[in-house]
């Protein structure tokens, strides 16, 4: 898998997450069709696993809690960033945290828990909604 079999095969595992998948010309355009709703929060991520559909994502302190607090979150990736396995993505990370970026997460789906009596709930531990928006 290259190039747009990568992206189409990362588009399967994410949406199969519960997460949308969507392209934009480039990162300024999507912020402003996106624009910033009541509880809406735009951001970047930095690559895509296409293994997993996971995004992976770095953000300074201030802004971890809106991301993680809001509604729908849109991940604004580089279509160029996408990786086949998680293995890469491991590199990367590892890579990232050398650099200096000690909080990297992986993000797959919106958020979904089932602690309270059992019952399946999205939206409690982070986004009820997560958008990623493939620019460039």
């Amino acid at each position: 898998m290259i190039g747009g079999g990568l992206r189409e095969h990362f588009a399967r595992k994410a949406t199969a997450a519960g997460a949308t998948v969507s392209n934009a010309p480039d990162p300024e355009t999507a912020r402003r069709l996106l624009g910033p709703g009541g509880g809406d929060h735009v951001t970047d991520g930095l690559f895509a696993v296409a293994e997993t559909g996971s995004v992976a994502v770095s953000w300074p302190r201030e802004e971890r809690g809106r991301a993680l607090l809001a509604d729908r979150l849109f991940l604004l990736v580089p279509e160029d960033q996408v990786v086949a396995s998680l293995d890469e993505a491991l590199a990367r990370i590892e890579a990232l945290v050398r650099e200096g970026r000690p909080y990297v997460t992986l993000m797959t789906g919106p958020s979904r828990t089932a602690d309270i009596e059992r019952a399946l709930t999205v939206g409690v531990h982070g986004p009820r909604e997560l958008h990623v928006v493939f620019v460039g």
